[in-house]
């Protein structure tokens, strides 16, 4: 640049318009990779308060009357539910119970209600509750204790799709891998 010229030249405009680019691109990927991770972390919330939710259930329901006509059994085995799947839970869902519904009955709403806690705020949510017997003694008195454990799993990866544009299917196993298997949280309860 000669002495009387005022200005910049034509190389320190590319650069200038390169490095505010990079930048620009580099903000929109760490925007999206934050959405990303802030989508997930919601969905493990869901989770969770699904998941307090039916241990809630599945505690004041067996400790409320135990010894009921029902018997403590067929209790457990009432909680027993599974739905990998589409869950079918507006058939179970008592619209107005009061006071007047039968045990069984406020089970089927309580799974009803988790079920559809699960199917809608969790992507490809599936749930399932199994009832399991301890090895171990309670204090020496021969009786075996039973407690529940609870599966929640769902589809973290985002609209993961095939060339086709079809979704990527994914295995129901916990094996911790999110390219195979959907995200999985297991909790137990001991009512």
């Amino acid at each position: 640049m000669s002495k009387g010229q005022v200005g910049y030249t034509i190389i320190e405009v590319i650069a200038a318009a390169v490095i505010l680019m990079v930048s620009l691109l580099g903000m929109g990927v760490l925007q999206s990779t934050a959405m990303k991770r802030n989508t997930s972390a919601m969905n493990k919330v869901y989770a969770m308060e699904a998941a307090t939710y039916i241990s809630d259930a599945i505690k004041s329901q067996v400790s409320s009357n135990p010894t009921s006509n029902q018997g403590v059994s067929a209790l457990y085995d009432s909680f027993s539910a599974d739905f990998w799947g589409s869950p079918n839970y507006q058939a179970n869902l008592v619209t107005d119970c009061g006071t007047g519904c039968a045990r069984t009955t406020m089970i089927r709403h309580m799974l009803a209600e988790w079920e559809m806690m699960i199917g809608e705020s969790l992507p490809k949510g599936q749930g399932k509750i199994e009832r399991k017997t301890d090895s171990l003694k309670v204090e020496g008195t021969g009786v075996q204790t039973t407690y529940y454990e609870v599966t929640i799993m769902w589809d973290d990866r985002q609209m993961a799709q095939n060339s086709d544009g079809s979704d990527v299917e994914l295995g129901t196993k916990c094996s911790g891998n999110p390219k195979i298997d959907l995200t999985c949280m297991k909790t137990i309860v001991r009512p």
